[in-house]
This record gives structure tokens, C-alpha cells and sequence, in this order.
């Protein structure tokens, strides 16, 4: 719909079930954040009154909080994380952290700043200086902190501003009405909203009604994470590849599927763990929820002990359950849908009759099929309970689990809780990654078997049960294993169209435990493929087809600072990597984190001899002469023959044989000049 009658139409469709001007419940809200942050009183605001994280989700009142959460109906800013503000409470590392870019020294100065940067910018807006908003909220704020630029205009000035914080989608509402946008985010603004005005159909609109049309006539796509989220979080993780994570980071927003490959020492492995950090950083920031905390407690546990932990936990002298009332419990409900069992009555009851002592009669079921550890007993009215020894059994065996359920709410998830990372080897098999018979022992020593769910598996599961959440899974070295056989029929499973929920919704019955499985739409699926192994060429075509691939290539760029004794270590890796696509193609460079930590000139020499040298020997296997070209005849010697037996000088085409010459001192320093 791009023609100025298509949106007319839209709009009188609309305006059958919205008003013109919003509802008085949200002119009371924009009323209740002003009167919490009156404009002359925001030179008194304290960090603890401005940042968010640091406050119970449920009770904060911070003015982070207020614009993100109490007034998403007034124009939502939702989309990557508390870092869009500048300054934020990690919960995980219980500390202040701010942008880089505001240089200051703690979290006090740079709190000053960002709130220098604000008031300028409202004052501005106050003054109607509206043609100065960009320039000034760039230089106070950041040209990309759209959210504390734009949300506070729009609360303070509902006249004056639509409630539009994202650059991209004030574009494409331009677009939509032909007009050219203007550069700026303010700018841009105030040219939708002049040009809604301009038109007769919105002369009685409020500026909040005029939001819910545009979004309602083109919807958006989810707000991407912006570089401040990355700019806040690379304090913690010190991002190098910020390039090829930004662009991960806009990639898994189209799929879920995403191979990273480069040659050796271009930090692949080291980019995909700061990517994870970044890609999960905003649930981190969040308190695990009562769903995910009895989630936790239970996961690993067999049947009897989800119904001997749940009972415990439950548990007061004397207290008695009825089979239907532990059907109920939200422990075991949880466990329940853990597994594949239909009927959960009859498994709760067939669990507490096996795991009943034998000498117990009030329980009619055969003892020879009774079990270790007998854990319940069984009143004459035909109620259960948890035994003495039950309770001494959980107290020993679930301590964890009760530890776990026990903890402060507002203990936030560590990344484990929604990351695995797996390392793909040539015997690497279908039974490790997706579900394979496993041998177990009982209390007794006997041996059984069982069906054991591997780790991609595992984290499936966990992904299904909390559809809220995103989870990652890290296959390092993908290409080292026969890809065929690990991922089996599952293969198909993983495209972004074939998962659950998804328009082509697919699932397999598997092969050992005959469960119906899909891969949920939450999973994110991230590799990492080193080119000098195996060419991606010769990749195996199923996986090629179904993954998204990014090459991550040497960056002779981040070692430009890096100068020992007169050695550009960026030109060194640039003479060396030409030399080596030249012999034998660019699948087989050098990566720059081999020069990363160097600081001095024993550095240097170490990583030469000891990390360089033996990969180009690898290269060169048996091949001395196109060793030599690559790294020059001061570090090729040839082997003295002259002792050799006369016998052996009669062979003809022996070749000169070299071996790596070890110099020292300024011998090394020249010889590596030549190269650089």
C-alpha cells in the first residue's frame, strides 16, 4: 500500500474501533511520569533515581524504568538493553557500567554527563530550538542513543513529538508517504509529524493516536540492538571483531542458523564467546522468574525423586497427599512436561507404589517389582506420604536442587542457563549430539540401559519449555565431524521455516526413544569452521543449504599500535599472508591474534618460532621451497651434507634440504625487517 488513497481506506477502518485522541488512562500515566520527573527538578536527579537493574522489577521507579516499562503504551523503546541508556546496574557483575565513549572515570562522572546531555536537549526542545535537537542531543547524548534522546521529548512535549524513538522506523513511515526522510533522528520527527498535520484526516489526532496508526498501517520489525548496547557491554568483554558481531547481531534477527569461518588465528572461537554475551546480555540483566527457578530445580531428576523433592519441599509434620493433589503441584507439573509421559496420574502412582518399602502392606503392588530407594509410604486411607528415610534421601541427593529453589529472587541466570558450547571431532556421533543407549548402575551394581539425551537435545528441551527466552548453541569446529551422521534427521529440522511453531512446522519421531521431536524457534544454532582444515567448498552440501556463512578474515588493522623494535606487526602479517595466497591460497592465511599479546621482543620470538613457524611447516609439509619463499632465506639453512658417505652424493636429483635457522638477537630482528 504506497498510494496516498491506500492509507486513507486504513484509516477509516481504523478509526471504527480507535479514537482520535488516547484514552484518559494514558493521559494520566504521561501526567504521573512528569509529576515524578518534574523538568525543573531533573538537575536534582541521582544515578540511583536515573538507572535501571539495580531495583526489583516489580517496585522500580527509576526514570530508566518509567520510560522503557510504565509508559510502553505512550510509545514503546523495547529492544536490546539497559546499555541504550548510557548507564546501567549489572546485576551480574554487581556493579556500575557506562558507555566508553563518555570517558569518565567512575560511575558518578559519567552519570553527570549523560544527565548534562538530557537536560540540554529537553531545554532546547522547551525553547522550541527544534532544528538545533540533533545537534545538540549528539554532542550531549550520542548520535546513536535514540531511546533517552527521543522517549523523555514525546512525555514532556506531547505536541511537539510523535512517540517514535527508532530512526529506521521513522524512515520507512516517510517512505511510506513518499516523502524523502531528512537526516537526523529529531529531524526526522518533525517531519513526520509535520506532514501527518499537513494532511485534513489527522487535524483532531493526538500525537499517540497518530503512533498507533503508523504501526498499525506498517508494522516494524522487533528494534535491533544498537551499537550503544555493544559500545556499553565491550567494557566487560572488550570486543576486537566489532564488526563481525554487529553484523551477527543483524543476522540472527532473519535467521537462526550461522556458520563463522576464517583460516587459523582470526578469533573466530574468541568472537563467537563475546557474541553470546552480547546475543543473551538483555535476560541476563532480568531475575529468573518462580517458572525458570523450579525449572532449574528439577532438571537432570528421575521420576521418584521429582515426586520425593516436590514432597519435601511441601512438606509439614504430618502432611499427607493425595495422588490428585500431587497432579497438581506446580514441582512436578513442571518435571511433567520434561518428559513425554501422557498420563501423569498413573505415573505418580506407579512411582510411589514401586519406590514403597516391601515390608509395607498397605501397598498391593507385587513386591519383586518394588525398587530401591524406597522412598513413600501409604496410609490405610489412602493417602502417601514422604518417609524418614525419603527425607534423609533428598536432604543428601537434592541439596542442590533445594539450594537452587531456595535462592534470592533476585539472583539473575548465569549465561550457561542458555548457552552450550560443544566442540565437533572426527568421532564425534548422532549419540553425544542428539539422544544414544547408555549403560547405568543402580544402588545394587545392576546394569541397565537407557536412552540418554545429548547435548543438543538437552538444550531443545530446555528452549521449548521457556519460549520467552533465546538460547544459543556453539558448534565449534563444525566441519571436523561427518556431518551426516551427528545431526541425522535433523538436518531438515533446524531451517529457520521447519521449526516449531513456524509455517512449516516439522517434527521426526527419534530413533532410540521413539519421542516426537522439533527444534523450537528459540534455539539459535552458531558455528565455527576453520578453512585450512577443510575447504568450504568440500563442506557437506545439506549443512551449506541450511546455514547462513560469515567470513571472518585477518585484520592486519588491530595490530596497527602494535611496534616491536621497529616491527610493524601489521605489515608483517600482510607480507606474510600475500606470500602464502600466492603458494597456496587464502584459505591458508594467518590470523591476527597471533601478534595480539605481543609486547616486547622475546614475545615476538616465541610466537614465531613456537606458534608461526610450526603451522607454515604444516603447510609446507615436505615442500622447503615454497617454506623459504614465504618466510626468507634468513630463517632457512641448508642441511651440511658434506660428512655424508660417498655412496649417498651418487644419487641423482637429491634437492637442497633446509631446516628453520634459530636466530637470536638482532639476526632475528633484521631477518623478520625483510619481511615486513
Amino acid at each position: 500500500m504506497s498510494s496516498s488513497q491506500d492509507w486513507r481506506v486504513v484509516l477509516q477502518e481504523w478509526l471504527k474501533k480507535n479514537p482520535k485522541v488516547m484514552p484518559d488512562d494514558l493521559k494520566k500515566l504521561r501526567e504521573d511520569f512528569v509529576k515524578s520527573f518534574p523538568i525543573e527538578k531533573l538537575s536534582e536527579m541521582t544515578l540511583d533515581q536515573y538507572a535501571a537493574g539495580k531495583h526489583d522489577p516489580k517496585t522500580d521507579s527509576t526514570f530508566c524504568h518509567w520510560i522503557e516499562f510504565r509508559t510502553r503504551r505512550l510509545g514503546s523503546i523495547s529492544g536490546g538493553s539497559s546499555a541504550k541508556f548510557g548507564i546501567a546496574w549489572s546485576a551480574k557483575y554487581k556493579k556500575w557500567e557506562w558507555n566508553q565513549v563518555l570517558q569518565a572515570d567512575n560511575e558518578e562522572s559519567a552519570f553527570q554527563k549523560i544527565k548534562d546531555g538530557l537536560i540540554d536537549l529537553i531545554s532546547a526542545a522547551e525553547l522550541k530550538q527544534f532544528d538545533d535537537l540533533d545537534k545538540i542531543g549528539d554532542k550531549g547524548l550520542g548520535k546513536n542513543r535514540n531511546s533517552v534522546r527521543a522517549k523523555p521529548l514525546s512525555l514532556y512535549f506531547p505536541d511537539d513529538f510523535l512517540p517514535v524513538s527508532n530512526p529506521t522506523h521513522l524512515d520507512n513511515f516517510l517512505k511510506y508517504f513518499n516523502q524523502i526522510p531528512k537526516d537526523g533522528l529529531h529531524a526526522k520527527n518533525s517531519q513526520l509529524l509535520e506532514f501527518l498535520r499537513s494532511q485534513k484526516e489527522f487535524h483532531d489526532f493526538d500525537t499517540v493516536q497518530m503512533m498507533y496508526f503508523l504501526y498499525h498501517l506498517s508494522p516494524q520489525g522487533e528494534q535491533e540492538i544498537s551499537d550503544v548496547d555493544i559500545e556499553l557491554e565491550s567494557k566487560t568483554v572488550n570486543l576486537l571483531n566489532l564488526k563481525t558481531i554487529q553484523n551477527l547481531l543483524k543476522i540472527s534477527q532473519t535467521t537462526k542458523n550461522v556458520i563463522l569461518y576464517g583460516s587459523p588465528g582470526t578469533g573466530k572461537t574468541y568472537t563467537v564467546s563475546q557474541f553470546a554475551k552480547l546475543f543473551l546480555s538483555k535476560q541476563l540483566q532480568s531475575p529468573i522468574t518462580p517458572e525458570q527457578r523450579r525449572q532449574d530445580s528439577v532438571k537432570g531428576l528421575t521420576w521418584h525423586e521429582a515426586i520425593a523433592f516436590a514432597m519435601y519441599v511441601n512438606y509439614k509434620k504430618g502432611k499427607l497427599f493425595k495422588v490428585t493433589e500431587l497432579v497438581k503441584d506446580n514441582l512436578i507439573d513442571t518435571f511433567w512436561k520434561t518428559t513425554k509421559t501422557q498420563k501423569l496420574s498413573n505415573m505418580i502412582h506407579a512411582m510411589l507404589q514401586i519406590h514403597t518399602d516391601v515390608s509395607v502392606e498397605t501397598v498391593k503392588y507385587g513386591i519383586s517389582k518394588r525398587q530401591l530407594p524406597y522412598l513413600f509410604e501409604k496410609t490405610k486411607d489412602g493417602d502417601w506420604f514422604l518417609t524418614d528415610l525419603g527425607r534423609e534421601y533428598v536432604e543428601e541427593n537434592l541439596s542442590e536442587q533445594l539450594q537452587s529453589l531456595k535462592e534470592s529472587t533476585e539472583i539473575v541466570a548465569d549465561i550457561s542457563k542458555y548457552l552450550r558450547f560443544v566442540t565437533f571431532h572426527q568421532s564425534f556421533a548422532y549419540e553425544e549430539f542428539v539422544e544414544g543407549i547408555k549403560p547405568l548402575t543402580n544402588e545394587l551394581n545392576e546394569v541397565s540401559y537407557k536412552v540418554v539425551d545429548g547435548v543438543f537435545k538437552q538444550i531443545c528441551r530446555q528452549a521449548e519449555l521457556d519460549p520467552d527466552n533465546k538460547y544459543l548453541i556453539i558448534i565449534d569446529e563444525i566441519n571436523r565431524a561427518n556431518i551426516a551422521k551427528v545431526f541425522g534427521e535433523l538436518i531438515t529440522l533446524i531451517e529457520d521455516d521447519k521449526r516449531i511453531g513456524e509455517r512449516n512446522e516439522l517434527k521426526v519421531t527419534l530413533p532410540y526413544s521413539q519421542e516426537e521431536f522439533g527444534v523450537p524457534k528459540n534455539l539459535y544454532i552458531l558455528g565455527t569452521m576453520n578453512t585450512s582444515d577443510r575447504s568450504i567448498a568440500l563442506l557437506d552440501i545439506a549443512l551449506r543449504r541450511r546455514f547462513t556463512f560469515i567470513e571472518l578474515k585477518p585484520d592486519p588493522e588491530l595490530l596497527k599500535e602494535i611496534v616491536i623494535d621497529g616491527i610493524h606487526c601489521d605489515r608483517l602479517l600482510t607480507q606474510l599472508n600475500k606470500r602464502i595466497t600466492l603458494l597456496i591460497g587464502r584459505d591458508y592465511q594467518i590470523g591476527h591474534s597471533y601478534f595480539l599479546n605481543i609486547e616486547n621482543i622475546e614475545d615476538l620470538r616465541f610466537t614465531w618460532y613456537h606458534r608461526i613457524i610450526p603451522l607454515l611447516q604444516e603447510y609446507f609439509y615436505h615442500d622447503s621451497k615454497r617454506l623459504n619463499a614465504v618466510i626468507g632465506n634468513e630463517f632457512m639453512q641448508p642441511i651440511d651434507i658434506s660428512d655424508i658417505p660417498d655412496t649417498l652424493r651418487d644419487f641423482r636429483g637429491i634437492e637442497t634440504q633446509y631446516e628453520i635457522a634459530d636466530l637470536q638477537g638482532d639476526d632475528f630482528k633484521n631477518a623478520l625487517l625483510k619481511i615486513a
